[in-house]
């Protein structure tokens, strides 16, 4: 048995390094593609639950809460990442149903809405905060007899 010649050696070697550099770039780009587009914004929020807003910022944040306690109102309050101008809107839910879906009254990088007591009801609720349609932060809290 004899040894190719030398040039069908080399022939399988470059095919055989073409193959892998061309796996390799197919591999890299499909992981550069999952990245943020540079001019995407991002906007950041977080929403507490609370009973009361104050010029401080929410007061009596909690995820449960008990229709017992002479509630007049629940608060949702986001503080939001930047300044914003356009509006930022609060959906309420309970279990999958919305209920409510209302502007927050900005003030600084804050906003906040409310609910008041003859619309809540025992169960598991959510609140979104969410800016030109797109979702910003979600709430989940617990109102009980």
């Amino acid at each position: 048995m004899s040894l190719p010649p030398i040039n069908r050696l080399w022939r399988g070697i470059v095919f055989f390094v073409f193959l892998l550099f061309a796996l390799f770039s197919v591999t890299l780009f499909k992981k550069t593609s999952n990245f943020a587009q540079p001019e995407e914004e991002v906007f950041e929020a977080s929403t507490e639950i609370c009973l009361l807003v104050a010029a401080s910022g929410p007061v009596n944040v909690d995820t449960v809460f008990s229709l017992k306690a002479d509630i007049n109102r629940i608060f949702a309050y986001s503080s939001l990442g930047t300044n914003y101008t356009d509006t930022v809107w609060h959906t309420w839910y309970r279990g999958t149903e919305m209920i409510k879906n209302t502007p927050c009254k900005l003030e600084d990088s804050a906003c906040f809405s409310s609910i008041s007591a003859d619309s809540l009801e025992e169960g598991n609720w959510s609140v979104d905060t969410r800016r030109k349609g797109i979702l910003l932060s979600i709430k989940q809290f617990k109102i009980e007899k």
